[in-house]
């Protein structure tokens, strides 16, 4: 992990934002090690996985996470989103671990069951891969309409997430379920339906 973020932080440090979006490496390792801690049945990962208050650390990490943001601090893009990453590892665990204990499901993990979220998480890598570009084309075209600071926020958000989701599910039909192996077609169709 700790390789993970020096490779993604160099490019994104020497080159003054040109591979600004580098440092998301070391947050895609984070995920790794959040799945390893909350699966795996190595003795050192359970250890871990049992020793820590996970639920009390998500709450310490986001609240750090919203402080970097502050614009005052000048703090770099990927301070904020790192401690946000934590954020989410600790959450995983917090929840893996409370389905492998077989304790009740926490109230998060009970919203992120709902069965709308399920069908988009089925198109959630098409929508990683296409959401920035959408937002973007949303954007510009929203600038053209002269609106209101408060207007062009809420028509970027409301049209933006409408547009991203859509495009996403239609790039995941044409680009990206093609090429899924028979199992997951089946299961991705039955959490559609």
């Amino acid at each position: 992990m700790v390789v993970a973020y020096i490779t993604g932080l160099i490019p994104t440090i020497a080159f003054d934002g040109f591979f600004e979006s580098a440092f998301y490496i070391g947050i895609f390792s984070l995920g790794m090690l959040a799945a390893e801690i909350g699966f795996s049945q190595k003795p050192k990962f359970i250890s871990i996985k049992n020793s820590l208050l996970w639920k009390l650390l998500s709450i310490i990490f986001v609240a750090i996470g919203f402080t970097t943001e502050w614009r005052k601090l000048g703090l770099h893009i990927w301070v904020g989103y790192s401690f946000f990453g934590l954020t989410v590892v600790c959450l995983f665990i917090s929840c893996t671990k409370s389905i492998v204990d077989g304790e009740k499901a926490p109230i998060i993990l009970k919203l992120f069951q709902q069965p709308w979220l399920i069908t988009v998480g089925t198109f959630s890598y098409s929508l990683y891969l296409t959401h920035g570009s959408i937002l973007v084309l949303v954007r510009y075209w929203l600038f053209n309409l002269n609106l209101s600071p408060s207007m062009f926020a809420a028509a970027s958000y409301i049209v933006g997430l409408g547009a991203s989701l859509m495009f996403a599910y239609l790039f995941y039909l044409a680009f990206e379920r093609p090429f899924m192996s028979n199992f997951l077609k089946k299961r991705k169709i039955e959490n559609l339906t």
